[in-house]
């Protein structure tokens, strides 16, 4: 066949995937005799699109994954149908707690209580749940030019890290606003890498609560992933690995928009992902969109944050009146400086309307009386 000559297919390749849902998807492709099925592996596109759903299908429902977020958060995954199972921690010494304002049984109105020793703190489960997805689109066009094993890793690592980042930033997004959380401005970073990441790390020393925790070991952090590469920076030049050794736990960063630094506390805070009727934390689908002739692999997953603590206070001093209220566990980290309070513009007083002036008399009026 000369070349800008074409003929006309007279043969159909057919292939079929089935994913762990069941959802079944079939391509059927035209070409020639001349064309075989087997010299089309390293340019089909349904060979990439299928190799990426088994690798991501492998690493997110399978056992490394669930280590690895544990050892980034205390989590848990529940069984399908089931709620998030609530933590219970005991106070083991008195708590001093502040909310918002309360009335009373005898009319007086009490923003501080006290939380006795032994009383228990748990977590409120939330109402609605966090959902992550994400997707991507195997344009064919793309694929038919040929791929490698290696550029295959690349854009699988490279989905996984997105996917990661996309996580936390929910999970960032989850925890700012919440009642347990109390928020601090901190003030800017300014200088070399090197100092502001010394200048980060006293920041932490200084606002971590060692009523939740002795060590910074006993809290995860959350940092915006812009913050990531000064710490790199400051790891390596103290000779260490990364920067979970640097800062002495876990650092988790997060895409999105800057919500600050966030100190959790490990044994009060819990992340609970659902499973599905089949037993997976990660729903991964691959189907076929033939208007736009891609494959689209589509991951998603529900998570409930568990970070809202809640305990018992003594009301005013009193001996039997209680309420429930949130206990600050959580510190949110702003780098600013706080906002100015804009001043309330005082009340003007309503103006009096004048009286009406009296009409004057007429020279005819004056004359005729």
């Amino acid at each position: 066949m000369q070349p800008f000559q074409y003929k006309k297919p007279d043969s159909v390749y057919t292939q079929s995937i089935t994913t762990a849902h069941g959802q079944t998807t079939t391509q059927a492709t035209f070409h020639t005799s001349e064309i075989r099925a087997e010299h089309m592996a390293a340019t089909d596109p349904l060979t990439y699109a299928q190799a990426m759903y088994e690798a991501a299908e492998d690493h997110l429902n399978g056992e490394e994954w669930r280590e690895n977020m544990n050892n980034a958060f205390p989590s848990e995954v529940r069984p399908f149908g089931s709620q998030p199972t609530a933590p219970q921690v005991a106070l083991m010494e008195d708590r001093s707690v502040t909310f918002d304002p309360r009335q009373t049984y005898d009319g007086r109105t009490v923003d501080k209580g006290s939380a006795s020793a032994g009383s228990l703190v748990s977590m409120e489960a939330p109402e609605v749940g966090i959902l992550v997805s994400g997707r991507v689109s195997i344009f064919d066009h793309t694929v038919q030019f040929g791929f490698t094993e290696r550029s295959m890793e690349q854009t699988g690592t490279k989905l996984l890290d997105d996917l990661e980042l996309t996580l936390a930033g929910k999970i960032a997004q989850s925890l700012e606003g919440q009642p347990s959380v109390t928020t601090a401005y901190v003030g800017a970073l300014s200088g070399s890498p090197a100092a502001q990441a010394e200048d980060l790390l006293d920041i932490l020393a200084i606002h971590l609560d060692t009523f939740w925790g002795r060590d910074i070991s006993e809290f995860g952090i959350l940092i915006p992933v812009a913050l990531r590469p000064m710490l790199n920076r400051a790891a390596q030049r103290a000779g260490l690995e990364d920067i979970d050794e640097l800062v002495g736990t876990r650092v988790q960063v997060y895409s999105g928009p800057d919500r600050g630094i966030f100190l959790v506390p490990k044994a009060f805070a819990l992340l609970s992902f659902r499973e599905d009727q089949h037993g997976d934390v990660w729903r991964i689908e691959l189907s076929r969109n033939a208007s736009a002739q891609s494959w689209d692999l589509e991951v998603s997953a529900v998570v409930d944050v568990m970070a809202t603590a809640l305990v018992e206070v003594k009301l005013g001093g009193s001996e039997w009146e209680t309420t429930t209220v949130a206990l600050p566990i959580i510190k949110q980290l702003i780098l600013s400086e706080a906002p100015e309070e804009v001043p309330e513009a005082p009340e003007e007083a309503p103006e009096t309307p004048e009286a009406p002036e009296a009409p004057e008399e007429t020279p005819e009026e004056t004359s005729a009386g």
